[in-house]
């Protein structure tokens, strides 16, 4: 690249008179943060379209697959336990739903800064996981709760059946079938009686 030292010998030398007004290679600061600003919104808005696709579309494999920060227990007796690494979000950027038999988390985050020097970076992050309820699980009676340290819980309880009390069931007895071959010889039978 060239700069203001390296086109000052040209701009004096006849050739410049000939060329006409020589501009440098060197953009404009205000050109490049606007242009940056342009990109930003058009990934932002990709994004966005992207998430709707995500979500209608249902989910992918790699959600499903259980991550490094989810921790699932599910055992006898205890219902429906998941905890999830989120100390990366704010609270009022998570979201828990519970959609038929599926609980899905989302968390998005936006993050512009600014330097001294009047660079700008920008990030965006979003966080989606969806775990199925198990069925004798009460999905209508889930909580979350988030820690300090981050982790959030989602819970349920298992679906709490009502104690049945003792009661006796009848036997029902069914009048004995007749046998195809014995038919034919009960008939010959009576018939010979008669």
């Amino acid at each position: 690249m060239l700069c203001r030292m390296h086109l000052a010998p040209f701009a004096s030398s006849s050739l410049a008179t000939r060329l006409g007004t020589v501009k440098t290679l060197w953009p404009h600061a205000e050109t490049i943060f606007s242009e940056l600003q342009q990109e930003m919104e058009k990934a932002r808005q990709f994004m966005s379209s992207f998430e709707q696709l995500l979500s209608s579309q249902g989910p992918i494999a790699a959600e499903r697959a259980p991550s490094a920060g989810a921790v699932a227990t599910q055992g006898s007796g205890e219902g429906f336990s998941i905890c999830q690494d989120v100390k990366n979000f704010a609270p009022e950027e998570l979201s828990v739903k519970v959609v038929g038999r599926k609980v899905v988390l989302v968390g998005q985050k936006e993050t512009q800064n600014v330097d001294e020097k009047g660079s700008f970076s920008y990030k965006y992050e979003v966080l989606k996981r969806e775990w199925d309820v198990p069925e004798e699980v009460d999905a209508e009676a889930l909580t979350c709760s988030l820690s300090k340290e981050g982790q959030l819980r989602i819970e349920a309880p298992r679906l709490a059946l009502p104690a049945a009390p003792e009661r006796n069931v009848p036997i029902q007895v069914s009048p004995a079938a007749p046998q195809p071959g014995a038919a034919s010889e009960n008939g010959a039978a009576s018939k010979s009686q008669a």
